[in-house]
């Protein structure tokens, strides 16, 4: 009796072992445009929530499914409280940072390109208060007259000393285009942007539903390895299932201001095993700093989406020894298990 009690309590420790020791995707959901850093023993994990800004936190990756979640940002301001898309968080001089979209609810011409500021502890139990727009000056804009101050997906990329603000703006040929720009973090403005992709390829322009936008480039993603810098950007539209990852790898020593120091490839993630219009990532470290990961969001809809039936995705990156180039690999099927990042939940 003694014995069958032992045996029971140890198939039940080897079995929770088990389970503590993978996780199965999604990890959230809904969870569009995910964002997510790793410190302090915790995931953090912002994505799109429309009118506010949460933040979610948990010791382990499958945490994040139910973990503790907070409202770090509403704003009364009528032409920003609308249409909060896209929210990153940042480190910036030891001071953790919000990058986001919001508008007046005009998506079309009012999306714009705003920063929180918050503390030095994590980006959970920060209080955020606005710091700025992030928009160039006019003659420094989007569009053919370099004057349409539209822009979404904003994100923070650093390259040696310099920083800078990364894009999806309109570009002078009036398609969605990653766009790049000189970022001041003392007075917390931007020099000119300059284009650095455009939608020119057959994956970047699939077709999709009528009168909806084809060709589109839009939230960039850095990805910092080796010594390598690279960009990740969504191509297509949301609204079908084409939509999918590229990469921009830069050329390490030209101005990261010119389209011609950076390199295109991709498709280098799509849909795939009952996911669909896989795209708008963010990369990010193990709890322990070893490894590099991958977070996207996809859907179920064999049509693709632009709304709240998308969900966070997860896997980890390799990198090609020869290249140094990273493989994103294939979406898992929903609801199979994977091995969890190395230190987590330790």
């Amino acid at each position: 009796m003694a014995f069958t009690t032992i045996l029971l309590l140890t198939v039940s420790v080897l079995s929770s072992l088990v389970k503590a020791q993978t996780f199965s995707n999604p990890i959230r959901s809904p969870g569009a445009d995910p964002h997510m850093v790793t410190t302090g023993g915790y995931y953090y994990l912002t994505n799109t929530q429309g009118i506010l800004i949460s933040v979610t936190r948990s010791t382990t990756l499958g945490g994040l499914s139910n973990g503790d979640t907070r409202t770090v940002w509403t704003d009364a301001n009528a032409d920003r409280n609308q249409n909060m898309w896209a929210p990153e968080m940042h480190l910036i001089d030891g001071i953790w940072h919000i990058f986001y979209t919001a508008g007046n609810g005009d998506i079309g011409n009012g999306q714009r390109s705003f920063v929180l500021q918050g503390c030095d502890t994590n980006p959970y139990d920060c209080s955020y208060t606005f710091l700025a727009e992030l928009t160039p000056a006019p003659g420094g804009q989007g569009g053919a007259n370099l004057s349409n101050p539209w822009s979404i997906d904003g994100t923070y990329l650093t390259i040696g000393t310099g920083r800078y603000h990364v894009v999806s703006a309109i570009g002078p040929q009036g398609t969605q285009s990653i766009q790049i720009a000189v970022l001041d973090t003392s007075a917390w403005t931007l020099g000119p942007w300059s284009v650095i992709s455009s939608p020119t390829e057959p994956w970047e322009m699939a077709d999709g539903v009528p009168n909806q936008p084809v060709a589109v480039n839009e939230g960039p993603n850095p990805l910092y390895h080796n010594g390598n810098t690279w960009l990740s950007f969504s191509a297509s539209w949301c609204g079908t299932a084409a939509y999918a990852l590229g990469l921009l790898r830069y050329d390490g020593t030209g101005d990261p201001l010119q389209a011609s120091s950076w390199t295109k490839s991709g498709p280098v993630l799509s849909s795939s095993n009952g996911n669909y219009g896989t795209g708008h990532n963010v990369f990010f470290s193990s709890p322990d700093g070893t490894q590099v990961w991958n977070a996207y969001h996809a859907t179920t809809n064999p049509a693709g989406s632009c709304g709240g039936d998308r969900y966070t995705m997860a896997q980890m990156v390799t990198f090609d020894e020869a290249s140094g180039n990273p493989d994103l690999g294939v979406p898992v099927e929903g609801g199979s298990s994977l091995g969890v990042p190395s230190g987590d939940g330790s």
